[in-house]
């Protein structure tokens, strides 16, 4: 029954490529349906079966990730870490090949209210930084945009996920700081504060949201400026 269900509300999508963008970190790409559309910050979910030769839809394979690609861009991609001991969806996806299909479902965005036309800082830990991207390509396309935005990311390899196409980014349009330990994190922070900084977006595990938004409101930040990426 509930395969049948999801299989009804899903879209399969076709893998393209798989991108290495660091250590044990992968970007996995597909071609875009006719029939789907998101906005920047959008997250879905996916699984790891085309459903088509019988499978049954089990937990396990099914994932939560955002959508790392522009809409402007011609691919749908999302960017997740694949170690020693990795989940079975993950092991699944990276053991796929160009031409291999998934399905794609449910789809969400916890930042579409937040106001890029204001200084926003986007803080995010590791590979949260790809909710972030397709959001920074919408501040570096609008024409009309008056002040920069901050993309302030935290990992402590040292091993930036996009740090390439983000040092090609105009720096009239993104401030990018890549930190690897908390203090520099904070630091950072801080310096985004004394600016006047309008809205700050956190994306990172349950810890590290609730550490960024406690110390955000101990530097009184509002509440109501503070967006996470969870409900």
């Amino acid at each position: 029954m509930l395969t049948k269900f999801v299989k009804s509300i899903s879209t399969p999508i076709e893998l393209t490529e798989i991108v290495e963008e660091a250590p044990d970190t992968y970007t996995f790409k597909f071609a875009v349906p006719e029939k789907i559309r998101w906005s920047p910050g959008t997250y879905a979910h996916f699984l790891s079966s085309s459903l088509s030769n019988g499978e049954k839809v089990k937990k396990e394979l099914v994932r939560e990730l955002s959508i790392m690609s522009h809409p402007d861009e011609d691919f749908i991609g999302f960017t997740t870490r694949i170690r020693e001991n990795a989940s079975t969806f993950k092991r699944i996806m990276l053991n796929m090949k160009a031409g291999d299909q998934i399905r794609m479902f449910k789809m969400g965005n916890h930042f579409a209210k937040a106001n890029l036309a204001e200084p926003v800082v986007f803080i995010s830990m590791g590979v949260g930084i790809a909710t972030f991207r397709p959001l920074i390509l919408e501040h570096v396309n609008n024409t009309s945009a008056r002040f920069p935005v901050t993309n302030i990311n935290i990992d402590r390899t040292g091993h930036f996920v996009y740090q390439s196409f983000l040092e090609t980014l105009p720096e009239n349009k993104v401030k990018n700081v890549l930190v690897t330990n908390r203090t520099d994190l904070y630091k950072s922070i801080d310096v985004s504060i004394a600016n006047r900084s309008k809205t700050f977006c956190v994306v990172g595990s349950d810890e590290f949201n609730k550490n960024i938004g406690d110390y955000l409101l101990r530097k009184k930040v509002p509440k109501k400026s503070i967006i996470f990426d969870k409900h």
